[in-house]
């Protein structure tokens, strides 16, 4: 585990801890079944990219946040399930799936992808309210996701793909969120 590595796992953790203070203290709206559904993919996409000896570190620092994120909604009462989360769970058999019947570099493409759809419910949040997105939350998962690019060893699968997708997500909601400042 290179430098990079290090601190985006690091950082990662960090940043669940004012992320569960604002929820428990009702600042900050989050989606349940998104949350759900990441720490579900983002568990496949560890083991996966563990089991080929990739950059594995992150998704299983998010998988320690998203329980613990998961915990602090259901303190709250935090409940809602539509249609497309349906879908992303079935995406998350797909995965299992697809890990069972082709390999390691199937299920992190299929895990990772699904990670940055699973990530729409709260898109669509953060667009319908941006006042209700912890902004600096997400600039820091953002950040975290960047110096987990940074910290692969090359740029295969294993190592950079799963940072990039949760990248891409997390530029949407940030910006969608950005637009409480203006």
């Amino acid at each position: 585990m290179n430098v990079y590595q290090k601190v985006s796992t690091a950082v990662a953790l960090f940043l669940y801890l004012p992320l569960a203070l604002q929820i428990l203290n009702g600042e900050v709206t989050q989606n349940l079944a998104t949350w759900i559904l990441w720490g579900t993919l983002d568990g496949i996409a560890a083991a996966s990219m563990f089991r080929k000896g990739g950059n594995w570190h992150l998704p299983t620092a998010y998988v320690a946040g998203s329980v613990f994120t998961l915990v602090c909604m259901i303190n709250k009462h935090i409940f809602a399930w539509t249609w497309f989360e349906t879908l992303i769970c079935f995406m998350v058999v797909a995965c299992v799936v697809g890990w069972k019947m082709s390999g390691s570099t199937l299920a992190t493409i299929l895990s990772s992808i699904g990670t940055a759809l699973a990530g729409v419910p709260q898109l669509k949040d953060a667009i319908a309210d941006p006042t209700a997105m912890p902004f600096e939350i997400y600039l820091g998962f953002l950040g975290v996701n960047i110096l987990s690019v940074k910290g692969g060893k090359d740029w295969s699968i294993k190592e950079r793909f799963y940072p990039i997708c949760c990248g891409v997500i997390c530029v949407a909601i940030v910006v969608a969120s950005a637009r409480k400042f203006f």
